[in-house]
């Protein structure tokens, strides 16, 4: 009789150990340490484990706490898997440092303009920020200062395709005035001429119409010079002050003839 005693109560204790326990069965997620130690093949180590891979969705997922499939076998009809208990809030993570700057020459970021940019008053940066133009292009623009048109970009050096590309992102004010230029004197439209102008006064001499002798050989005698004129004498018959007599006359009333190849001063 204590022989079959001894038998059967090692197999009394396996079956009282497998049964569930009283409460129901032990919820994966929510069950204390002690309680998953209750269960068999679960010792203290196994119980962390479990909890430690918290939360399950299925009994199977006891795979991940590191029980192996025939653990699992054994406890599947003992447990469950209810809600997962809910987590403590996580906190807030710090922002992001901003990464360091590599050593080394670093490009400044220039800020794009919010306008088109003008050709004869942007910076080197402003014009690097269209299309197709870079440094070195820049620097031609710059030095080729100051233009009246896009177009002029040609005489800097700057390609018909790449002034093409640009214009509608440029534009063109007036020329970029020096802060230490000296104020520039208006151009007077009418100078002084320096030149001395010599006035030339030409005496016109009004010559009285020649009159016509009233017969063929007279003289014309002028009263004022008391000279008197034969035909073919410049003079003859036209003085301001003059009359026709014959030569016998104007001999008697004391005249003289006027001197042959020589200019009566005319009257």
């Amino acid at each position: 009789m204590t022989v079959l005693l001894l038998a059967v109560a090692p197999a009394v204790a396996a079956s009282a150990k497998a049964a569930p326990p009283a409460g129901g069965p032990v919820d994966l997620n929510t069950a204390t340490q002690a309680q998953l130690e209750a269960l068999p093949g679960v010792g203290p180590a196994t119980a962390k484990k479990i909890i430690a891979a918290r939360p399950y969705a299925s009994v199977q997922d006891l795979s991940k706490a590191g029980l192996s499939a025939k653990g699992i076998q054994k406890l599947t009809p003992l447990v469950t898997v209810g809600a997962a208990a809910p987590a403590a809030p996580a906190a807030p993570a710090a922002p992001a440092a901003p990464a360091a700057p590599k050593p080394g020459k670093t490009k400044a970021t220039t800020p794009t303009p919010s306008g088109p940019v003008d050709l004869n008053s942007g910076t080197q940066g402003q014009l690097e920020s269209p299309p197709g133009v870079g440094p070195a292009t820049a620097k031609k623009i710059i030095a080729g200062r100051p233009y009246k048109t896009v177009a002029d970009l040609s005489r800097a050096g700057v390609s018909a395709k790449v002034i093409q590309q640009i214009t509608p992102l440029v534009t063109v004010s007036g020329p970029m005035s020096s802060g230490n230029s000296a104020p520039v004197e208006p151009l007077n439209p009418n100078p002084p001429s320096t030149s001395k102008t010599t006035t030339r006064t030409t005496t016109t001499t009004t010559q009285t119409p020649a009159q016509t002798p009233p017969s063929p050989g007279m003289v014309w005698a002028n009263p004022d010079t008391k000279i008197f004129h034969r035909a073919g004498d410049p003079w003859y018959g036209k003085t301001k002050h003059g009359s026709w007599m014959t030569e016998a006359d104007a001999l008697k009333a004391g005249y003289r003839e006027a001197k042959k190849g020589g200019k009566a001063k005319p009257q």
